[in-house]
């Protein structure tokens, strides 16, 4: 079974790949979600380390805490020392429930490959990009996200980049064009590529 990582910047239309996989046949795991779930049951110690400022309404506020900790490199630190193990755990049995269920392959959604050491559970690796006005307006759009927050987030992902990767597991760039034609037939190629079958019924 081949375990496949997509990564890129925020924006930069990971999903969209992700879910011509999935169209595919091929679990996808959205990591991005596994951090919602681990700032529920992780919610006491990130309160004890930021603070009742990230709250709303007695529950920490996603916003409030992006904001907080894209700002501030050693909060971010703190933030993902309290979630990524819990992630990478999860990440790890679903991988696992793959592999006996005997699927072809499983793709992780992950933004923070690299930085989560999720690269290292990964036989190949696919880099999406997409030009930083593109991705400055699908967050605008999205998240309603400011030009300066975008900016704090860039800052804070300046470690994702393919250079970053090189070396680690053969790495794919695949340029999102926006066009869903197109992207399909980009992961069509690139199952064919790595000797990754897809049903004829797709």
């Amino acid at each position: 079974m081949l375990v496949i990582g997509i990564t890129g910047k925020a924006c930069a239309g990971k999903n969209a790949y992700s879910s011509v996989f999935a169209s595919f046949g091929f679990p996808v795991v959205d990591v991005d979600t596994l951090g919602h779930a681990a700032l529920q049951t992780s919610e006491q110690k990130i309160i004890q380390a930021f603070g009742s400022d990230i709250l709303t309404g007695g529950a920490i506020d996603r916003k409030k805490l992006g904001a907080l900790v894209f700002s501030d490199p050693r909060k971010l630190k703190v933030l993902e020392s309290i979630s990524h193990p819990e992630m990478v755990e999860a990440c790890k049995h679903m991988i696992d429930q793959a592999r006996q269920q005997n699927k072809e392959a499983i793709i992780l959604n992950a933004a923070l490959l690299g930085r989560m050491g999720l690269a290292d559970l990964c036989d190949h690796i696919v880099f999406i990009q997409a030009p930083l006005l593109v991705r400055y307006l699908r967050a605008k759009g999205r998240e309603r996200l400011s030009w300066k927050r975008f900016l704090d987030r860039e800052r804070a992902q300046k470690d994702i980049n393919v250079a970053s990767l090189a070396g680690k597991k053969p790495v794919k760039v695949l340029h999102n064009t926006r066009s869903r034609t197109l992207i399909h037939r980009q992961v069509a190629t690139y199952c064919a590529t790595i000797g990754l079958p897809i049903s004829p019924q797709f």
